[in-house]
């Protein structure tokens, strides 16, 4: 057996962004705000931002 603890608010980063994945993203952000409250996009970006690597 494994236990695996995964993040729901992860996201998959692909190798290379298009400019529809921005603006589909943006598009999610801005509804996430609108009708989840900037909580939700706060607890998503904190989740996403801690995986950067610092420089």
């Amino acid at each position: 057996m494994v236990d695996l603890r995964t993040d729901p608010n992860a996201l998959s980063m692909p190798p290379k962004i298009t400019a529809a994945q921005v603006k589909g993203f943006a598009l999610a952000a801005g509804r996430a705000v609108l009708y989840g409250g900037i909580g939700k996009m706060n607890g998503l970006a904190r989740s996403n931002l801690r995986d950067v690597p610092r420089i």
